[in-house]
């Protein structure tokens, strides 16, 4: 079906404006004159938009002309200047597209007109590039138009000139139909993959001196693919323009949905593809290709206090299976085209890798059991900066942390504390203190006295070094944990655990009866004393505002007890469900 080119009246509406460039010299020199011309085009007039007829095309706004003036003489007084859709008239029956130009001299003049503007010029040659991406939509881009060039007066202020000309479509337009019911793939796809015989898109060189010349092509393919948000379903329409010529041979064609594609379709096609032409095609779509796996990833909660920018999946191999920046669908699919066996997979964990604005952090993922071309969903959480819940470690004490013993001295020889917990708490350290399996953990301040002079043993605790924190990084950060508290005193005198919390750059075993480097809580009174390792009802969450990589946090117990003239104490602070994140 041809799209018939059509007479296009071009008017010239001179009034005066600003904007032309002025060359200036050392010698002084009048400035060049400027005039706003403007061409008046009947709305009926070829355009760049489709018609509902499927056939008529129309301007639209934003389109732009190149235009070329020759003199009777040869010269060119501008060349490639562009002339922009301004308005239509009031009874909306003319469209006017406007140019600032320079004065011309009373001459007659050979105008040429071309469309859209090409990406690069030279002289009359006019390179455009049909691109083999394209929208599915007719909105001009690809639809090259050059006029006949056509003689008449100089744009002045002096009146309006009417120019007659043709405009000519260069490319051929396909327009295919999906038919009601014949979505065989079942649901909306947005990319649509054609393999055609023979080179169809590329770039374009128009001489626009003469329309009627042979463009000439280069880097040609013979692929087009057509994506679109919005997706195509039955009964919708999708353009694709292509370069004129004979198409003769098997066309194939797949489309592509949210994650899966369908099968390939293929047909036999024998068409002489005529510029300025359109060929109807009724295209069936071919059901979806069933060799198919995939794993798809999402997040539950977040916890790190910041989005993420993007994740890496590593199975458990080590193989680097993809990165996935964040998306709003919250859907990051690790998939398998062809023969397939999920039995390699079961039950593997993969390692994710988060990266965020401060911080690195990873987690792992439980496949479980996986089917062949089946799809699957596993859920994840973005981990803490830092976390410990103790549910891993066994019972273990370094000997201190319980004298049940009243009058006995508890000698403890500081230099002998442990400090790591290999088999524990991975460089972790402190003095006097002892945890229960898969429980919590407690820090515990021994108090003696005799004859009126007492001493205070703190215990303390250390966590491993903070290392998700990026290199350089400053992050606020806030502190969450869980604690509760107890004692067992003996003799004379009584009073309460205390809790301070702080964090150090320290490394290594630190003296539990030393100050804390950096106190965020100073040494709190608790006088809730039913702190066990099976209860920790007490809960606690300060802000840090500098965290820096590498940084530990810091736990120490204490008490209010004053001297007496007998007794013994001890006083412990339970601790668990250690949570940081990057505070907001």
């Amino acid at each position: 079906m041809k799209i018939l080119a059509k007479i296009i009246s071009l008017a010239a509406l001179a009034v005066s404006m600003a904007g032309c460039s002025v060359e200036i010299t050392d010698t002084p020199q009048r400035p060049v004159e400027c005039v706003e011309v403007g061409f008046s085009i009947p709305t009926d007039d070829t355009r760049t938009t489709i018609a509902p007829d499927g056939i008529t095309t129309h301007w639209t706004s934003g389109d732009k002309l190149a235009v070329w003036a020759k003199s009777g003489s040869g010269d060119f007084v501008f060349e490639n200047t562009v002339f922009s859709l301004r308005h239509f008239s009031e009874t909306y029956d003319k469209a006017f597209f406007t140019a600032s130009i320079a004065e011309m001299e009373v001459d007659e003049y050979t105008y040429m007109l071309a469309y859209p503007r090409p990406k690069q010029v030279n002289g009359t040659l006019a390179t455009y590039t049909l691109s083999a991406s394209q929208s599915g939509k007719y909105d001009g881009i690809h639809d090259i138009m050059v006029a006949e060039p056509v003689k008449g007066d100089a744009l002045t202020s002096a009146g309006m000139v009417s120019l007659n000309t043709t405009m000519r479509h260069q490319m051929h337009a396909i327009k295919i139909t999906i038919p009601e019911g014949r979505n065989l793939y079942g649901s909306r796809f947005y990319r649509l993959e054609i393999t055609f015989p023979v080179d169809v898109v590329g770039d374009v060189m128009i001489d626009v001196s003469d329309p009627n010349e042979a463009p000439v092509y280069s880097n040609t393919s013979n692929v087009v693919t057509v994506e679109s948000a919005e997706g195509f379903d039955a009964g919708d329409d999708i353009w694709v323009f292509v370069l004129p010529g004979t198409v003769e041979g098997d066309v194939s064609y797949r489309v592509r949905g949210e994650m899966r594609h369908s099968n390939v379709a293929t047909y036999g096609l024998a068409r002489d593809m005529k510029a300025g032409h359109v060929t109807p095609i009724r295209m069936a779509i071919p059901e979806i290709y069933p060799y198919y796996t995939a794993v798809h990833f999402s997040i539950d909660q977040n916890n790190l206090g910041e989005d993420f920018n993007y994740f890496d999946v590593y199975d458990a191999n080590g193989t680097h299976m993809g990165k996935f920046e964040r998306n709003a669908s919250n859907k990051y699919s690790v998939a398998y085209e062809g023969e397939f066996d999920a039995d390699q997979y079961d039950n593997t964990s993969w390692r994710i890798v988060f990266d965020s604005e401060h911080a690195t952090v990873e987690t792992s993922v439980n496949l479980g059991n996986l089917t062949d071309y089946t799809e699957h969903t596993r859920w994840m959480n973005v981990p803490y900066l830092f976390s410990e819940d103790f549910s891993a470690i066994p019972t273990f004490s370094d000997g201190h942390d319980n004298v049940a013993t009243g009058f006995k001295s508890d000698t403890y020889n500081e230099s002998k504390m442990l400090d790591s917990y290999a088999s524990v708490l991975a460089g972790w350290s402190g003095g006097r203190i002892g945890g229960s399996a898969g429980q919590s953990i407690r820090i515990c301040c021994r108090f003696e006295s005799g004859l009126g002079a007492g001493a205070h043993y703190k215990g303390r605790v250390d966590t491993a070094p903070i290392t998700t924190l990026k290199s350089g990084v400053n992050a606020k950060v806030k502190v969450m944990f869980d604690y509760g508290a107890d004692r067992a005193e003996y003799g004379i005198g009584s009073g309460n655990p205390t809790l301070t919390f702080g964090y150090t750059t320290d490394t290594g075993a630190l003296a539990p009866s030393g100050d804390l480097s950096n106190i965020v809580v100073s040494a709190s009174e608790v006088t809730s004393l039913s702190g066990s390792f099976t209860s920790t009802s007490l809960s606690r969450s300060v802000t840090i505002d500098g965290l820096s990589n590498g940084t530990r946090l810091s736990w120490q117990s204490g008490t209010t007890r004053g001297n007496s003239f007998a007794g013994n104490g001890n006083y412990w602070i339970y601790l668990d469900n250690i949570k940081v994140q990057i505070a907001q």
